[in-house]
């Protein structure tokens, strides 16, 4: 009961302080409502630069002394700033409903209040979402979760609300009543928010199935992005290229109609898998003959591929040569005892995963020569250590083939490609 008594007392003497102020301006409707308004106006300006500093003093003390991260996302997106107007807005409002007596102007300047009040509660709630994005965008749980998304759908919400209210105050209608009447104008809306709307479901596609997250290496050759997910938004998303170029690409066209590959499980695993050819000129593929055989193992390695071949069964005697002493009597080939050498050479290549069966077999002949494939994992994923093991791989290869009597086929001199 005090505390009611004392601010009763208080609300009368801060009315007639502020009557006090005006009592020397004339009566006149016009020179009145000016004084009221201007003297109102000026008090909500004290009442702002007071707020103002006091919040600015303890937000700052809380960076500086006790670190807190959150107070200053908030200040970089103006919360405080946005804040610190809802004093002077309340203040204006009690001045003029103490000082205003009559009843000719107070409705329009209410409602012009009222509309005030809206657009800033909403961009108090702007900030603290956007402070929610910024907080949270670089913590590892969040990365698969399309934050920034979510959250500008919320505000897409919040501002056609907003927009409902503040029509609905300046007419002086019930908002339910506009709402209501918006209903028939649903496919209009459907179609000027159909990007958002598809963009928010593939979103959350995105988001459940853990397809992609910020930080992962996509490749997309149909819009010619190659490089790392910077940001996931509601209707897009922003690829950093490898040659520092950004590309954007829309949300609903990587779950809908266009396939992405995403290289983050092979960054997990540790390993990164290489495959490439080599064309052999067919006409250098021949049987070994005894002194063919005698030169290869002297190459270093190969005189165990040999006898892998032997242990393997591939060197069987063809029965069908009349000449015993023909060279397709030992069933070996040049190529053959190649292949052998490659798996051999991987095996104990530095870099490579020999423990995954590295792969080498041959292509489907053509007029270019014969495709020989080499594919094997490298123990690394960081591109340059991965360019180095593969070019180390096929410089080699490239370089001992002419040690098997085997020719790697080119393109001539002046012999322009199809």
């Amino acid at each position: 009961m005090s505390n009611f008594i004392l601010l009763s007392g208080w609300n009368v003497l801060y009315k007639s302080w502020l009557s006090e102020l005006i009592r020397p301006a004339s009566r006149a409707d016009f020179v009145y409502t000016a004084s009221i308004l201007l003297l109102c106006l000026l008090v909500s300006v004290l009442f702002y630069k007071l707020g103002k500093w006091l919040i600015y003093k303890l937000t700052g003390l809380l960076i500086k002394k006790k670190n807190v991260k959150i107070v200053a996302v908030l200040k970089a997106n103006k919360f405080f700033s946005y804040l610190s107007y809802y004093l002077p807005l309340l203040v204006f409002k009690y001045s003029f409903d103490l000082l205003w007596e009559s009843e000719k102007l107070p409705k329009m300047l209410g409602n012009v209040y009222q509309v005030a009040a809206v657009l800033l509660i909403v961009l108090i709630i702007n900030a603290v979402l956007n402070s929610i994005v910024d907080f949270n965008q670089h913590k590892q749980s969040n990365r698969s979760k399309p934050i920034r998304g979510l959250v500008q759908f919320v505000q897409i919400i919040l501002y056609f609300l907003a927009a409902i209210f503040c029509i609905a105050i300046l007419s002086e209608k019930s908002p339910y009543t506009l709402l209501a009447g918006l209903g028939a104008m649903s496919a209009l809306i459907m179609l000027i928010f159909k990007d958002s709307i598809t963009g928010l479901v593939a979103g959350a596609q995105l988001s459940f199935n853990h397809m992609l997250q910020i930080g992962d290496w996509i490749s997309l050759p149909g819009y010619d992005v190659d490089g790392e997910i910077a940001d996931i938004t509601l209707t897009s998303v922003k690829v950093r290229n490898w040659d520092k170029s950004i590309s954007t690409v829309p949300t609903y066209k990587l779950v809908v109609s266009d396939s992405v590959k995403n290289w983050r499980h092979m960054q997990e695993s540790g390993i990164r898998r290489i495959s490439r050819a080599i064309v052999i000129d067919v006409g250098s593929v021949r049987f070994c003959t005894p002194e063919m055989l005698a030169r290869y193992r002297a190459v270093d390695g190969a005189e165990k591929a040999l006898k892998d071949i032997e242990a393997s069964g591939e060197a069987a005697t063809d029965k069908s040569a009349k000449n015993p002493d023909a060279p397709q009597q030992n069933g070996i080939t040049n190529l053959g005892v190649f292949r052998a050498y490659i798996y051999r050479y991987l095996e104990h290549k530095s870099g490579v995963r020999a423990d995954l069966n590295p792969v080498v077999k041959h292509r489907e002949p053509s007029v270019s020569g014969l495709p020989l494939e080499i594919t094997c994992f490298a123990g690394a994923t960081d591109t340059k250590q991965y360019e180095a093991i593969q070019s180390d791989i096929f410089e080699h290869l490239i370089a001992i083939a002419p040690a098997f009597d085997l020719k790697l086929l080119q393109m001539p001199n002046g012999v322009a490609a199809n």
